[in-house]
């Protein structure tokens, strides 16, 4: 089973078709390529099991199928013609669904078996180019724990994941097909190669530049010219591959002028115009982040995320015994084994840094998508890891035991990465689980065509992380069984209504008598941007409102109605949603899980891995891209704004306030801001580069829930913005 070519190779490999493939050595070889993604998939799953559950679209999917029943095609006459360029973009969670609809336990199990896919392949596509188990193995592990995106462990990303992965499944199907004599076989292979490469581009369009796959293994392993030579000889079987791109592109050129898509949305009017703009950032943070970026984020956070690091060395000599292990049953004679050429290598790294580029290069066309590093490193993962492997390739020529410990390394801090990665989402995941828990103890799910009103005292609900538009009413839906549409919440008690304008901002809930008036944000301008129109307020009689409060630190009668126990369906989607909140991390534990006399306050730690902001008068976090350090910081909205945090203060100790807001947009902004913490008005101290700090006298923080908040004016003729903060830090005074 080894692509046999049909010129001299630039450099020998064994010909490991010479020997007959007997059915024991078979399983051998499969369990080489399947044994080692396991082990590494076990190891990022164990210590959390499945608890994660839905982030953001997720809900608004399931939300979908409540409201329309089970669809497995987002096409123009579907309940999701948006991604109707995508038609398979709903399927992986379709099946999830389809096979369990009353939790999240199929698409714990569809996610891992597209990351088993996505390594199995590309250890088989590295074995069969390299001759070299060892290689083929931990290139399969560089693939799945490779760090420089920060999506790939969460259901948002499964059908991207899968997209990749058959993708990858497809290139290797082809790449055997090529090694075919017997034509009829070769050309059957071919297709179904090519079906899978067509799928994945019907699932995600960025699969679409990785159809160069097989023409760069040719080169990688033959050079340039015996690689065309190959591909002219085989021409009607590359053809074939290649179709399956060209009847995505058609049906995409046909599909395009039928329906507003998300990917026109994404792009703006004229797409040459964006590209000209964002084509330097395909080296600036796609190339860079993928070569170096990653890797650097990963050993910070191995370093200050982890409490301790015993679960992580523990795994990692597990997982090299079973490479011992794997190695050592590999009978197979191979003379070349981890000794390619410097040709070689060259060539390897090449077709790295080309599938980089080629896999980064579909974001250029989205300036959004630039300022996140979800999900736009997965299809740039495989080159990074090829282009890592070289250069351990090219170790293993001079030191095997100093190219292993430098694998070693690469290992753990990518298994950090990974394990933190998920942690991250689990614990948004348990976040949403606690008020969704809240709102079910309080709401029995009987709305008889009335609006649900939820009084969040937490001030929690209604950002990206925290069910944003169709994440609420989509949780809802789906916890209810029925669809649950309407529904308004508001902070308190300053009484912000969570209905964002498109500058971000938020209104007012006013509550009287018999109504309660919700307020549009009102009308601001700014350079560029005419004045904004404020609509009439949205008045709703409380006759037509279920009330619920949630949040709060003391509860009274508001927790009267509870979930009916005989409705099945709702209880076990409720009790699956209970089971995640009070799930427990074994083996690992990470600094941010301690509450203690220490606060430290960003908008996200890590670049692009927010956090869930718990407070309210702030527009969602943006983020400053450097080379290796990336800034978070979030805009003060509205006048009075606030931040709730977790604190566990010493008896006697004084305590101080350091941060900084990185620019103002009112004038005024900063000599008239007043900063309360608790209800005290702290004394603060400015510095001339918006720095602060203040004096925390004992006393003023609480063991629990505190509150900090600011004061100062906003600016109407700068989009009605005040100041944006970078973050806060709390600690004991020196």
């Amino acid at each position: 089973m080894s692509i046999r070519s049909s010129t001299p190779p630039s450099n020998t490999l064994p010909d490991e078709s010479l020997e007959p493939d007997a059915t024991p050595v078979a399983v051998k070889r499969w369990l080489a390529h399947i044994v080692p993604a396991t082990a590494i998939i076990f190891i990022l799953w164990l210590p959390f099991g499945f608890a994660l559950t839905g982030l953001i679209e997720e809900w608004g999917i399931l939300g979908l199928f409540v409201k329309h029943g089970i669809f497995f095609i987002s096409d123009t006459s579907s309940p999701l013609p948006l991604h109707a360029l995508r038609p398979l973009t709903i399927l992986p969670q379709a099946v999830a669904f389809w096979l369990d609809n009353n939790s999240f336990f199929f698409w714990h199990v569809l996610l891992i078996l597209a990351l088993l896919i996505k390594g199995s392949s590309v250890s088989y596509i590295i074995e069969k180019l390299t001759s070299s188990s060892k290689l083929g193995i931990i290139a399969c592990a560089l693939v799945i724990i490779y760090p420089a995106d920060t999506m790939q462990l969460s259901f948002r990303s499964l059908h991207i994941n899968w997209a990749l992965s058959i993708t990858l499944l497809g290139s290797a199907v082809f790449l055997h097909a090529l090694s075919l004599n017997r034509k009829s076989h070769a050309l059957m292979l071919s297709i179904v190669a090519s079906a899978l490469l067509s799928s994945a581009c019907f699932m995600y369009e960025a699969s679409l530049l990785l159809a160069c796959i097989p023409a760069l293994f040719l080169f990688i392993r033959d050079g340039m010219l015996s690689a065309l030579i190959q591909i002219k000889q085989k021409l009607l079987e590359h053809a074939i591959w290649v179709a399956g791109t060209i009847i995505y592109v058609a049906y995409a050129l046909h599909t395009a002028p039928l329906v507003s898509s998300y990917q026109t949305s994404v792009v703006g009017p004229n797409l040459l115009a964006s590209l000209k703009i964002t084509y330097t950032k395909l080296f600036s943070i796609g190339l860079l982040r993928s070569t170096l970026g990653g890797w650097f984020d990963a050993m910070r956070i191995t370093k200050q995320e982890f409490s301790s690091y015993g679960y992580v060395i523990a795994a990692s000599i597990i997982f090299f015994f079973i490479i011992a292990a794997i190695l050592r049953l590999d009978s197979k004679p191979k003379k070349a084994d981890l000794k390619q050429s410097t040709r070689f290598n060259c060539r390897l790294a090449i077709a790295g840094l080309t599938l980089i580029l080629f896999g980064y290069f579909p974001f250029l066309i989205s300036p959004s998508h630039l300022l996140i590093s979800q999900r736009t490193f997965l299809f740039a993962t495989p080159g990074a890891a090829l282009l890592l492997l070289a250069f351990i390739s090219t170790g293993y020529r001079f030191s095997k035991p100093i190219t292993n410990i430098v694998f070693g390394f690469f290992f753990i801090i990518g298994v950090s990465f990974q394990l933190y990665q998920f942690h991250h989402y689990i614990e948004i995941s348990r976040k949403q689980a606690t008020v969704l828990n809240e709102i079910t103890e309080k709401f029995d799910g009987n709305i008889e065509n009335k609006t649900l009103l939820i009084l969040d005292h937490g001030n929690q609900l209604n950002y990206i992380w925290m069910f944003i538009n169709e994440g609420l009413t989509g949780s809802l839906s789906f916890l209810y069984n029925k669809p649950i549409s309407d529904i308004q919440v508001c902070h308190m008690p300053s009484k912000y209504w969570q209905h964002s304008d498109s500058l971000g901002r938020k209104g007012r809930c006013v509550e009287n008598a018999e109504n309660w008036t919700f307020e549009y944000p009102t009308p601001v301008s700014g350079p560029g941007f005419p004045a904004s129109e404020q609509p009439a307020s949205l008045i709703i009689p409380k006759t037509s409102i279920v009330t619920v409060e949630i949040g709060k630190e003391s509860e009274d009668t508001q927790s009267g109605r509870t979930m009916p126990k005989s409705q099945g369906v709702v209880v076990e989607r409720r009790d699956a949603i209970e089971s995640a909140r009070n799930s427990q991390t074994r083996f690992v534990r990470f600094e941010d899980a301690v509450v203690n006399d220490k606060f430290d306050w960003t908008f996200g730690k890590w670049w692009s891995m927010e956090l869930p902001t718990h407070g309210t008068g702030w527009r969602e976090a943006e983020w400053d891209i450097g080379s290796f350090y990336h800034h978070p910081s979030a805009w003060k909205i509205d006048k009075h704004a606030n931040l709730a945090f977790e604190f566990k203060p010493g008896s006697n100790v004084v305590y101080e306030l350091k941060g900084r807001f990185t620019l103002f947009a009112e004038p005024n902004a900063q000599s008239n801001m007043v900063i309360k913490l608790n209800g005290k008005i702290l004394p603060i101290q400015w510095s001339e580069n918006g720095e602060f700090e203040a004096q925390i006298d004992d006393g003023v923080l609480k063991n629990g829930g505190n509150n900090l908040e600011f004061d100062s004016p906003t600016n109407d003729t700068y989009f009605g913005l005040s100041a944006r903060l970078e973050g806060i830090h709390i600690k004991r005074q020196q």
